[in-house]
C-alpha cells in the first residue's frame, strides 16, 4: 500500500512538473515575446528569414561577462549581413538597475531582454533547456536551432556557422 501511494505521488509530480532539455540542431524553436528594459515587448525566434542568435546571460555571472566582448564584436561584424542577436537575461525585472548599469556600461549594440517566469516557467530558457549561463542559441532564418553553446562560448565556431548560413 505505502509503494503504491508513493509511485502515484511521483507518478503525479513528475506530470505536474516539466521536464525540460537541451534542444539539439535541426530542432524547431517556438516563438516567444519577451520585454526589453524600456517595456517594449519583442517577439524571438520569428523564423521570417532572418537567423537569429539567442544569448542567455546572467548580470552576475563570471562567464557571461567574459563572453559579452565577443558577443559585441560578433554582433558588429554580423549585424549588417542579416543576423540578429538577443542577449537574453535571466536575471528578471526586479535586478533591472543591474541589468540596466551593465548594458550602459558595455555599450551593448544589440537589444537586450528580459526572461519572465509564468507559472513556474520561464518563457524563454525553461523551453530550450537553459540552466546555465551563458547558453548561446544560434537559430536559421526558420527558427531551427542550428549550433548552440554552454557555458564556454566559441565564437570561431559561430563564425563558421555563420558563414554557411550568410554566405557573402
Amino acid at each position: 500500500m505505502a509503494v503504491a501511494l508513493v509511485a502515484a505521488v511521483l507518478v503525479s509530480t513528475a506530470a505536474a512538473v516539466p521536464l525540460f532539455r537541451l534542444l539539439d540542431p535541426g530542432e524547431q524553436v517556438a516563438p516567444f515575446e519577451l520585454r526589453d528594459p524600456q517595456g517594449a515587448s519583442h517577439r524571438l525566434a520569428r523564423a521570417e528569414g532572418t537567423p537569429e542568435l539567442l544569448f542567455f546571460w546572467s548580470v552576475y555571472c563570471p562567464n557571461c561577462k567574459e563572453a559579452m566582448p565577443g558577443l559585441v564584436e560578433l554582433s558588429r561584424r554580423w549585424q549588417g549581413r542579416g543576423m540578429r542577436v538577443w542577449a537574453i537575461n535571466v536575471d528578471g525585472e526586479r535586478f533591472s538597475n543591474a541589468v540596466r548599469s551593465y548594458v550602459r556600461a558595455m555599450e551593448l549594440p544589440f537589444p537586450v531582454v528580459y526572461d519572465r517566469l509564468e507559472g513556474e516557467t520561464l518563457v524563454a530558457a525553461d523551453p530550450l533547456g537553459v540552466t546555465k549561463t551563458p547558453t548561446l542559441y544560434l537559430l536559421d532564418g526558420q527558427g531551427k536551432v542550428v549550433a548552440r553553446q554552454v557555458v564556454e562560448v566559441d565564437y570561431a565556431r559561430v563564425e563558421r556557422d555563420l558563414e554557411r548560413l550568410l554566405p557573402p
